[in-house]
């Protein structure tokens, strides 16, 4: 109780006082945004923690968690009620920046498929992911994949998806649009009808041979002809990520110019590129987005420093920032990648999870010193 009282009364200007070097975000899920107590909860302690930034869990799983006229709201929330309105008025009064987080082209996950037959997955199945038919659950689940995928490459999907931005966008005074699962789930469920015909036409064979026939194929073409293929259906899936990404930018900014557009990647660009055809480096040099935040979520403190010492070399520091994981390190941990980010300036950090954090008041005390000397309130 008294922790709740302390936060509650810290005053504003406190936090314009602090040393403005790093951006401290943190991620939201969208479970602890049901009620209004849920929204006071998570602004006392991104205030208490010096939090500048938070990204906020608003469409997962083919569900919207604010007034959408485009997708179904959760049924958890109460009809009158909208979240992501709430939380922007309660963090103007302390200058934290709301982000609206979106999950893309992940649209549901689980053995049974969605009761409302207006969900996505309904009026858009011809436009799932799948490899050589239409997978089960099990099937993904198997294959290391979280559930079932929209194409990217589709028009129809594209056209959905950035009417949904557009509608967060116009109706929420927002710092920025975050997306995640802006990748595919891999190249073995990376097909659909639509998508393969698009590349037949460009490139006069069908992608699924490579992977649903793969000894036959070799056998037929040999493997010199097999890399070459595997290597420009590779190419074709990373050159229609980036752009669609750069459609979203241009759309965004037109509307709303201020609009800081951002994307959560894989922490290894290389990985990143090759498996899920997130090309992030690119992304930034060509400026098709804002800025990244890297998913760096290992434990092994070397494994986590690895990316960043690439990142470095790279020259495109300035444009991202660092997600550190709570839920599977203790709090030294997170303190010490914390120190590791301040002091070679990278723009922010970024920790995953609120929803983690809040169910552990020990741990919200360890990490608060280490990101007092952080944050953009007030600025």
């Amino acid at each position: 109780m008294r922790l709740i009282f302390i936060i509650l009364f810290l005053p504003t200007v406190l936090f314009s006082q602090i040393n403005q070097n790093t951006k401290n975000a943190f991620w939201v899920v969208r479970d602890a945004l049901i009620t209004k107590s849920d929204i006071d909860a998570i602004i006392q302690t991104a205030v208490y923690l010096n939090i500048s930034d938070i990204f906020v869990q608003v469409r997962a799983l083919g569900r919207t968690y604010y007034a959408s006229t485009t997708e179904p709201r959760v049924e958890e929330l109460d009809k009158d009620f909208d979240p992501l309105a709430l939380i922007i008025r309660r963090a103007t009064l302390y200058n934290i920046r709301i982000h609206a987080w979106v999950n893309m082209f992940y649209i549901w996950s689980g053995n049974q498929e969605p009761e409302d037959k207006d969900h996505v997955f309904y009026s858009h199945k011809d436009y799932i992911l799948r490899n050589c038919s239409f997978p089960t659950y099990q099937e993904l689940k198997s294959a290391g994949i979280e559930g079932y995928f929209l194409d990217p490459q589709s028009r129809q999907v594209k056209k959905y998806l950035l009417n949904l931005l557009l509608e967060i966008a116009d109706k929420y005074e927002l710092a920025g649009v975050h997306l995640d699962y802006f990748r595919y789930p891999g190249v073995f469920f990376s097909f659909t009808p639509e998508s393969r015909t698009n590349f037949r036409l460009q490139n006069y064979y069908d992608p699924l041979e490579l992977y649903c026939f793969t000894n036959e194929y070799v056998q037929r073409r040999g493997h010199d002809v097999f890399r070459y293929a595997d290597r420009v259906y590779r190419q074709f899936l990373a050159e229609g990520l980036s752009e669609y990404l750069e459609e979203i930018k241009n759309v965004l900014k037109e509307r709303k110019p201020n609009l800081e557009l951002s994307v959560a990647v894989k922490p290894d660009p290389i990985e990143a590129k090759h498996r899920y055809f997130q090309n992030w480096l690119n992304w930034i040099k060509s400026n098709l987005c804002d800025f990244v935040v890297l998913m760096n979520y290992r434990k092994d403190i070397r494994e986590f420093m690895s990316p960043l010492d690439v990142i470095l070399k790279s020259g495109v520091k300035g444009k991202v920032m660092v997600g550190i994981s709570t839920y599977n390190q203790d709090a030294q941990a997170v303190n010490k990648r914390i120190l590791a980010i301040q002091k070679d300036k990278w723009p922010g950090l970024s920790l995953f999870s609120y929803n983690h954090l809040k169910q552990n008041k020990s741990y919200i005390e360890r990490i608060r010193p280490f990101l007092k000397s952080g944050g953009q309130n007030g600025s």
